[in-house]
């Protein structure tokens, strides 16, 4: 009987160990510098995205994937694989991203958190460069005659909680003496229904998700505006894990690449005619001479592949975002410092 007792509690002891080694061998473990090994592995790029938007990053009528995140997951495939199909977008909560590069679920975040000291120091998250230029601003149920945000004092204004929206919120309602009441939600899905349902005369987030609600707003909301006034300017960030050097030195100049391209003024039409190029920077930015791309892994000649599948920065721009595109955001801070913005290139040799 204690033979067959303790046969049985070795058994018991022996199956769960195992099943605990086989849930531990379930997690990814992270590795130190992956560089491309996971998207080699799975043959594709996994880029993070802000969840709940029809804008940034969402799949067109023929299924593709399509938004100004998107585009940046494009690049990135073109410059690894050669083709610029090799995606997937994960639509992410700010919560989520720290454990997604834990686990390997995605490679690259494009937004979806502020970047700070708190970023810095308390998630895995680690900035490369600014993809594009936002503002925080105010979507309302349009308030007849109102000439300025004193119409809107006392309004209840929907806010995702714990978020840098509802602190600089805060900020500007003491400073301007609004008496807003805060209505907050754990998520940007849960304030859009709210204010949808006229919960709250107000929402505030970045502009391009508060966009995205005028152009899709559900039949019968005909009263939505976004009213003109800027609580901030705000960057949108591009993030790799903090322990993948390689990526994230890929992903830098990649974006810079693009960047430069308008800079130089090759565009989708024109490429063609740069081939026979002598300046070392344009040589070395189309694949002209082979090695310095090749020093990153990449295809040598990716650039010029998707400058004839999308164009330079600003031409992707304007077709995802701009005039070209059904939300018609101007350009503003995203036109490159020498149009009176904020983005620039550096050369590359």
């Amino acid at each position: 009987m204690v033979v067959k007792m303790k046969l049985k509690l070795w058994l018991s002891l022996a199956f769960a160990a195992s099943a605990a080694a086989s849930a531990f061998a379930a997690t990814p473990k992270p590795t130190v510098n992956a560089g491309l090994h996971y998207i080699h592995t799975r043959g594709k790029i996994f880029c993070g995205t802000e969840r709940g938007n029809k804008i940034l990053s969402y799949r067109n009528k023929k299924g593709n994937w399509q938004g100004m995140d998107a585009e940046l997951c494009k690049m990135i495939s073109t410059a690894i694989f050669g083709r610029s199909d090799r995606i997937e977008m994960v639509p992410l909560a700010a919560n989520q991203v720290s454990k997604a590069f834990y686990t390997n679920k995605i490679d690259v975040m494009i937004g979806g958190l502020p970047f700070s000291a708190t970023t810095e120091m308390s998630t895995r998250a680690a900035p490369i460069d600014v993809w594009y230029y936002d503002r925080q601003v105010f979507l309302a149920h349009t308030v007849k005659g109102a000439t300025s945000m004193e119409a809107y004092k006392g309004k209840k204004v929907c806010v995702v909680n714990n978020s840098d929206d509802l602190a600089k919120l805060e900020v500007y309602n003491n400073k301007y003496q609004l008496d807003f009441s805060l209505l907050t939600f754990p998520n940007i899905q849960r304030a859009k229904e709210a204010f949808l349902l006229n919960r709250c005369q107000l929402f505030t987030g970045n502009s391009m998700i508060l966009r995205d609600i005028v152009v899709h707003s559900p039949a019968g909301v005909s009263d939505v505006e976004m009213l003109p006034e800027t609580i901030t300017v705000r960057p949108i960030y591009v993030y790799v894990d903090k322990d993948n050097t390689t990526l994230k030195s890929i992903a830098k100049w990649v974006m810079n690449a693009v960047k430069q391209a308008e800079e130089t003024g090759l565009t989708s039409k024109n490429v063609n005619i740069h081939s026979g190029s002598t300046d070392p920077s344009t040589r070395n930015l189309l694949g002209l001479d082979e090695k310095l791309w090749g020093r990153f892994k990449l295809v040598p000649n990716w650039l010029q592949t998707y400058l004839k599948e999308s164009g330079n920065y600003g031409e992707v721009f304007e077709k995802e975002l701009g005039e070209n595109s059904p939300f018609k955001i101007k350009r503003n801070q995203n036109n490159l410092l020498k149009d009176s913005g904020l983005m620039f290139s550096v050369p590359f040799i």
